[in-house]
């Protein structure tokens, strides 16, 4: 049986319209794997998570870069007093006697500071040069007259002796003597009952060698020093007096080698006090 032209042109569309439909209705392989290699939300557990997780390190950030007096205010009160109250030096009085220790680094620094010397030279003289820095100095830290020289002499009072076995030195009543070098105090007397007067022996050890200097006829009330004690050198030792034996106020200055044996204190200083322009 032959179809008529139409009918089979109606036929052929009518299949063609509905292949199209079943293609419509059906997703193509391509859009199909698009869909599949989408990833899965992530549980509502994990999210809550990672948003935890986050908002702490945003305030560990915050914490580490804030100033230490933001976080802990009251940090700042106690470092400012656990400082000094104050750091303003402390200077010792110029006329202070007692030596001064000072501990540094486990050794032991002593430092004396000077007396005072209120226009108590009344009397000065180019007899010698004294170095202030020298560790053995003279007994005044100026040149001054020397009255009597050691050796044989002409008594000069009932009871003074014909061989004078030190120096007599005057700068005037109650000058500053001090000690002329490191020692250790052997013998004081602070009252006027011998023919030295007020007097103190100060013993040294000086190039290896044991030497005492002995400071007689001081006044009364000056003595500085008392036995057993160690002293420096430039330490004060009392005040040029008049007392024992004396015929004017002077300073009778002794050096005794070994401890006793009289010698020329001009002669031994000289050879060993270092002068200031020395090089």
């Amino acid at each position: 049986m032959n179809t008529p032209p139409d009918t089979s042109r109606r036929l052929l569309r009518a299949a063609e319209e509905h292949r199209r439909q079943q293609q419509r209705r059906r997703p193509t392989l391509k859009s199909h794997l698009r869909q599949s290699d989408r990833p899965a939300p992530p549980p509502i557990r994990q999210r809550l998570l990672g948003v935890g997780a986050m908002a702490f390190v945003a305030l560990f950030a915050v914490s580490v870069s804030l100033p230490a007096l933001a976080v802990n205010p009251g940090s700042a009160t106690a470092t400012r007093q656990s400082q000094p109250v104050s750091d303003a030096p402390q200077d010792l009085p110029v006329n202070e006697v007692e030596a001064v220790t000072i501990l540094r680094d486990g050794f032991t620094v002593g430092r004396v500071p000077k007396p005072s010397l209120p226009g108590a030279y009344t009397q000065t003289a180019g007899t010698y040069v004294n170095d202030v820095t020298s560790p053995v100095q003279w007994p005044f830290t100026v040149g001054v007259p020397i009255t009597t020289d050691f050796g044989p002499r002409v008594p000069p009072c009932d009871g003074c002796s014909s061989f004078h076995k030190g120096l007599d030195m005057n700068p005037g009543v109650n000058t500053p003597i001090q000690a002329i070098a490191d020692g250790i105090v052997k013998g004081v007397s602070a009252t006027d009952d011998s023919g030295l007067g007020v007097y103190a022996v100060i013993e040294h050890l000086i190039d290896g060698r044991l030497v005492s200097s002995l400071y007689a006829h001081m006044s009364e009330g000056t003595l500085a020093l008392e036995v057993g004690q160690p002293v420096l050198v430039g330490q004060l030792v009392g005040n040029v007096g008049s007392t024992g034996q004396s015929t004017g106020p002077h300073l009778h200055f002794e050096i005794l080698l070994g401890g006793s044996q009289p010698t020329d204190p001009f002669t031994w200083l000289t050879e060993r006090v270092r002068p200031n322009d020395a090089d």
